[in-house]
């Protein structure tokens, strides 16, 4: 059985559970409250205490048990009063440590940053010329034992094969950066913000800010927003215009809606796969009510280059959607669907993978896009999100696998909210080759698919993932948003992009 673990969707956390608690033993006190003065009331009824009066020995024996009773029974109802009140000062008090603790330990990171940027900036002067001396003699070593043969010589005596020594260990790094992803996570939202404000010598109190964007660094986005600044300075991760048209599709047209969520997936993995730049595809989906309702796909990266071409699913999508600037894929996503005619009533998926999802999620939680489109799901798949401020009416399904950096590379959890649900996967070969796709595959195949470093990352280990997943969050959301999973597929449309450059 695949492990996963999932946050949000209306799951009940402690301090929900333990204010649900509080505000039902406050009803009860206010039932018995009630009562008592019910009880009170008829120690007073006129034919009770006529009866009282040929026998007025016992009449007394029942006023003092009526006034035991009345007395014990004010006790009590303190004693639940003060246990609701402690009840709920606990979920506070559970919600505040809580905080508390992702503050701390976020200020401390910061501060290990900080310190570590003052270092560099002081022993500079010291660090450069070492770092030379060291850099050009390894490179001549390198040099000569390449010209000389003597690394063959090294292979065959010694057993040491330098260049897969040096493959290994540049392999062995990639995969304990993505195995430790929440670590990367870490130390890109805290220790790199850190060193940048302390190398550069500003006040460590700028590392304590809220703003989404600022002048200097203090969290992934505005180190994302850095980093944009310096390579554009080398005409890199340039943005651009972009020109959008209908297209032939990547894969053939559908005849039915998704059955499923894997289905769903797989519609999306097929809009980039194998392919030099991504297309938006959007069906047109008629509920048997005849409601109409759109899913719109949006690709994922298709080139890792920093220099921007003519492809649009490019990186400088992606670091100018991390930084939450406008990009050419959000633009061609607003284009495409309004070329397919969609009304601002119509209720509209997004779906998206990777850089389809960090599209996806900026532009739900975009006003501006929302004004005119009426999003009501989103589905995203190994993105980083947890930035985007996506509204409470937008149901959210977010996938990730513990062991892709990707999903972290925002350096926060999503939101545990109700509308929003995180499904955490262990990222586990040995279970992903169960799924029923890669049965026909053999095991160097299967090798290829998993083995490297980054295939937590692959579209593959997701679609194994989700084929495999049985969890009630999955169930939830496609209950919740059943009319895009029924009814007829009406019509597809695909879009192409290409970069315009002035």
């Amino acid at each position: 059985m695949i492990a996963s673990r999932a946050r949000g969707g209306g799951r009940i956390t402690v301090d929900q559970r333990a204010d649900g608690s509080g505000e039902a033993l406050q009803a009860i006190i206010g039932d018995i409250g009630d009562l008592s003065v019910q009880a009170a009331v008829g120690d007073f009824d006129l034919a009770t205490l006529l009866t009282q009066v040929p026998a007025p020995l016992t009449a007394l024996n029942l006023d003092a048990c009526r006034m035991r009773f009345h007395r014990q029974l004010a006790a009590s109802l303190l004693e639940l009063e003060a246990t609701a009140v402690g009840v709920k000062a606990a979920a506070f008090a559970y919600r505040q440590a809580e905080k508390g603790i992702s503050e701390a330990f976020g200020g401390l990171l910061d501060a290990i940053g900080y310190a570590t940027g003052r270092i560099i900036a002081i022993s500079l002067p010291v660090i450069i010329p070492v770092a030379i001396t060291i850099g050009v003699q390894v490179l001549v070593v390198s040099k000569i034992l390449d010209v000389t043969g003597l690394d063959d010589v090294i292979t065959t005596h010694f057993g040491i094969d330098l260049g897969k020594t040096k493959a290994q260990a540049k392999e062995a790094l990639v995969t304990a950066v993505f195995e430790h992803s929440d670590v990367a996570g870490a130390v890109i939202e805290h220790v790199l913000p850190g060193i940048v404000v302390g190398f550069v010598g500003l006040p460590p109190a700028l590392l304590d800010t809220d703003a989404d964007h600022a002048y200097w660094p203090h969290d992934s986005q505005s180190m994302t927003v850095w980093l944009l600044a310096g390579a554009n300075q080398f005409g890199l991760l340039l943005p651009s215009d972009v020109e959008v048209w209908e297209a032939e599709g990547v894969t053939p047209p559908h005849e039915k809606p998704p059955r499923d969520l894997e289905d769903l997936y797989l519609r999306e993995a097929a809009c980039h796969r194998g392919t030099d730049s991504g297309q938006v595809r959007i069906e047109e989906i008629v509920g048997p009510d005849g409601t109409t309702r759109y899913i719109v796909y949006v690709p994922a990266t298709t080139d890792w280059s920093a220099k921007s071409g003519d492809n649009t699913t490019d990186m400088t999508t992606n670091v100018q959607g991390m930084a939450g600037n406008d990009t050419v894929m959000r633009e061609m996503v607003r284009q495409a669907i309004a070329d397919a005619g969609i009304d601002p009533n119509d209720e509209v998926m997004l779906v998206g993978y990777s850089q389809g999802g960090i599209t996806a999620g900026s532009l739900a939680a975009d006003p501006a896009f929302l004004a005119d489109v009426n999003v009501t799901a989103l589905m995203t798949v190994g993105s980083p999100i947890s930035d985007f401020a996506i509204g409470s009416d937008i149901d959210v399904l977010s996938i990730e696998h513990e062991q892709d950096l990707v999903p972290d590379l925002d350096g926060n959890e999503n939101p545990a909210a109700d509308n929003w649900s995180t499904i955490t996967v262990d990222y586990d070969p040995d279970e992903l080759r169960k799924a029923p796709a890669l049965r026909n595959k053999s095991d160097a195949e299967i090798a290829d698919l998993f083995d490297s470093a980054g295939a937590a990352h692959s579209s593959t280990a997701y679609a194994a993932s989700i084929a495999l997943l049985g969890h009630g969050s999955l169930d939830r959301f496609t209950a919740k948003n059943s009319g895009f999973f029924t009814g007829d597929l009406k019509k597809t449309r695909d879009y192409q992009g290409r970069r315009k450059h002035t």
